[in-house]
């Protein structure tokens, strides 16, 4: 009796052998995506940083992303300075922590789903706009102080400005995570030192702007920061104060996630 062997074409066309096909929504979900044009969305992620920064700035005297400045004003504590305010070094010291317990989740979590990922990079950009909303949400609700009149008061014996600052310090850490997964480290988002240096050290520095692209970006980044900065500071002045800009960077950053689902998919290998 001659035995017959059925072929994997015929396998698959068995109704009694299940086939596993994924959805389109799925396949697209877990695309790498291009970082062609990816500069773009680091130059506004510089601009977020000036625009929150300089709000923090004005009503709590630290900082969210910028940490160099907020190790400084954690070192000058152990002097007991400025006297004005006593317990500045702590707002400093909370967002240096969550900046840096941010930077390990977010660092980690976008490595093991695939950094480049159009569903990571949505979740993550989703996240940190959520982050910033629920921080203004606290503030719009007068539960923090917020203004420079309440800075004197040091948030009170709770101080609750605490939550705020670390929630918007975590937030930037994902935000310099994801600049850094899309591999330009020319603009780090929330440091410029550096980037003067490199700026100014530039041996093409003169050259046109089609042939170094990278100083192009590095220039970007400064005047994106310093116009951020200087509307943080307006909005701040504004009747909207510092809420004004948190919303516009949640806005931002929600835009900048919807984006990401429609941007174009890295060619295959």
């Amino acid at each position: 009796m001659e035995k017959t062997t059925q072929s994997p074409a015929d396998l698959e066309a068995s109704p009694n052998v299940p086939v596993k096909q994924e959805s389109s929504v799925s396949r697209r979900w877990k695309q790498n995506l291009s970082t062609t044009h990816a500069d773009l969305v680091c130059l506004l992620l510089c601009f977020l940083t000036g625009l929150c920064d300089s709000s923090a700035y004005n009503a709590w005297s630290c900082f969210l992303g910028m940490q160099t400045g907020n190790t400084i004003f954690l070192g000058l504590g152990a002097s007991n300075q400025p006297s004005s305010k006593p317990w500045g070094w702590l707002k400093s010291l909370a967002s240096i922590a969550s900046f840096f317990f941010g930077a390990m989740v977010f660092s980690i979590a976008m490595r093991s789903v695939g950094a480049l990922r159009r569903g990571t990079l949505f979740v993550s950009f989703f996240v940190q706009a959520c982050l910033i909303v629920i921080a203004v949400a606290l503030i719009e609700a007068d539960l923090i102080p917020h203004t420079s009149a309440d800075a004197g008061l040091d948030g009170g014996p709770l101080f609750l400005e605490l939550i705020p600052i670390a929630l918007l310090a975590f937030q930037s850490a994902g935000g310099m995570t994801c600049s850094r997964s899309l591999g330009y480290n020319e603009i780090p988002t929330v440091v410029l030192t550096s980037v003067y240096f490199d700026i100014a050290s530039d041996p093409k520095i003169t050259d046109k702007p089609t042939t170094n692209v990278k100083r192009n970006r590095r220039i970007g980044g400064v005047v994106f920061l310093l116009i951020g900065a200087i509307v943080g500071g307006w909005l701040s002045r504004s009747s909207g104060g510092m809420q004004s800009a948190l919303w516009m960077a949640a806005g931002m950053k929600f835009v900048a996630a919807i984006g990401w689902l429609f941007w174009s998919a890295a060619p295959p290998k």
